[in-house]
């Protein structure tokens, strides 16, 4: 049963085709913000549900932002992966095909600047945007009938280490194969589902792993400092040698450093899957062996434990 819009509504959708017919509705009610003037209403367009929306504005309303209730309870798990899946397929859809990685923007990022570019160029109209989200939802039916099939990898990913990320990439890769030599994931399929390169199995772990808001603070330092961890020793395996941050060196640059490292070793001419696999098998396998070598930690006694 496709859920019914409003704007005073604190129903939240559970699967992706919900959460962009949600969207489409909610340009159709408030109008169509084309996000030009990026601060204009905050940081990513309109997720204030009164105010007119922008596309990503309109998604986050969709997903819930600024709509849920302290009076319901939620199945923050089924929000999040339909909230994934959502954004996996509009983006897709509205970059033409397989949207390409960019080395620089993690998985997330870049698929969310995709979705709000593509309704600031050539003069985008209410009804051009709401149709977009619409065509996008019927083609969320079918990628989700794909994703829930047996044999994916265990989702939500938990709990959160770097060797967690790594063995989740490598199963990845072994249930939709690689795409050797390409950029993206293949251009008929989705995210969730297609044939892909080494990085995009990276940031789909990234994006299985990452915390709820719920899930409080300490979860999101965990999920960092595993992001790290794996980033940091699979682009130094790959690389030959360790690819650490120079003197006054951004975070961000070595970063970008790593997940180019890991993008062109996946794409060079005749790399086998197997290769890949065995690469994030023995990451996980050193990562893993440097934290059971370190001491444990001190804790309080009432100090909750993480791993």
């Amino acid at each position: 049963m496709t859920l019914r819009y409003s704007t005073e509504s604190t129903l939240l959708p559970t699967n992706a085709p919900d959460l962009l017919d949600w969207a489409a509705a909610h340009i159709e009610n408030r109008g169509f913000y084309d996000g030009r003037e990026g601060d204009r209403f905050g940081k990513n367009g309109t997720t204030i549900r009164y105010l007119v929306p922008s596309m990503v504005g309109a998604f986050d309303v969709a997903a819930g932002y600024g709509r849920r209730s302290s009076t319901r309870t939620y199945d923050y798990p089924a929000l999040y992966a339909a909230e994934r899946l959502a954004l996996d397929v509009v983006s897709d859809y509205l970059a033409g095909g397989a949207m390409p990685h960019d080395p620089d923007w993690e998985d997330e990022n870049h698929r969310r600047f995709i979705v709000q570019d593509w309704g600031r160029r050539d003069g985008r109209t209410r009804d051009e945007a709401a149709e977009a989200f619409r065509h996008a939802a019927r083609l969320a039916e079918r990628a989700q009938a794909a994703a829930v099939r047996p044999g994916r990898p265990t989702r939500p990913l938990h709990p959160i280490t770097a060797s967690g990320l790594l063995e989740w990439a490598a199963a990845h890769l072994e249930d939709v194969t690689m795409r050797p030599g390409g950029l993206t994931h293949e251009p008929d399929g989705f995210a969730n589902t297609a044939p892909c390169t080494l990085l995009h199995a990276v940031d789909r772990a990234l994006r299985i792993a990452k915390p709820i808001p719920a899930d409080g603070h300490l979860l999101f330092r965990a999920f960092h400092q595993a992001q790290e961890s794996a980033l940091q020793e699979l682009s130094s395996r790959l690389a030959g040698h360790d690819i650490t941050a120079g003197p006054d060196e951004p975070a961000y640059d070595v970063v970008r450093r790593r997940r180019s490292t890991i993008l062109s070793w996946g794409n060079q001419p005749g790399r086998a899957e197997g290769e890949a696999i065995q690469e994030l098998q023995a990451a996980a396998l050193a990562v893993a062996d440097e934290a059971q070598a370190e001491p444990e930690p001190e804790r309080q006694p009432e100090e909750s434990v993480l791993f």
